[in-house]
């Protein structure tokens, strides 16, 4: 029974253009391919390390691009990418911190802010997860994804 489906999605393989990544089994392709979107790359790049670390009691968690919003569209496939993630406008302010608009429990927001690109291949952005000082990502496109050649936090916080 495996064979016929093994043939098949070879078959497919075969006729995509030499570079195209290949469709991953466990959702989207990764948004670090896009090189039209570095901010995506940065989020996904920090939101998988955040995701990965809370396990399945983390609280309503939603992404934030500051000075200027991430887009709907942008938002969208970041929630495509994170089905755990929340759109931003369920992440309420309240005291030092934020409270799911829903749920009234507690959430966290994970910011990227002074995103900038100094070309289409090299951009640099600051990225605030909870709990945890702010990181400065450097970034480069190259080999068909966007790669961080450094992550340095702020001494002293």
């Amino acid at each position: 029974m495996r064979l016929p489906v093994l043939l098949a999605a070879a078959s497919l393989c075969a006729c995509a253009p030499a570079g195209t990544p290949a469709p991953s089994p466990s959702g989207p392709p990764p948004l670090a391919r896009d090189q039209a979107q570095p901010v995506l790359a940065l989020f996904e790049h920090v939101l998988g390390d955040h995701f990965a670390a809370g396990g399945s009691s983390m609280p309503t968690t939603c992404a934030a691009l500051r000075p200027v919003a991430l887009t709907a569209q942008q938002e969208q496939a970041l929630i495509l990418r994170f089905v755990r993630l929340a759109p931003v406008q369920r992440c309420k302010p309240q005291g030092a911190g934020h409270v799911d608009s829903i749920t009234g429990r507690p959430a966290v927001v994970v910011q990227v802010y002074n995103f900038t690109c100094a070309d289409a291949a090299h951009c640099t952005g600051w990225a605030v997860l909870p709990g945890q000082p702010a990181t400065r990502h450097a970034m480069q496109f190259e080999t068909g994804e966007w790669r961080f050649v450094s992550d340095r936090r702020i001494i002293g916080e």
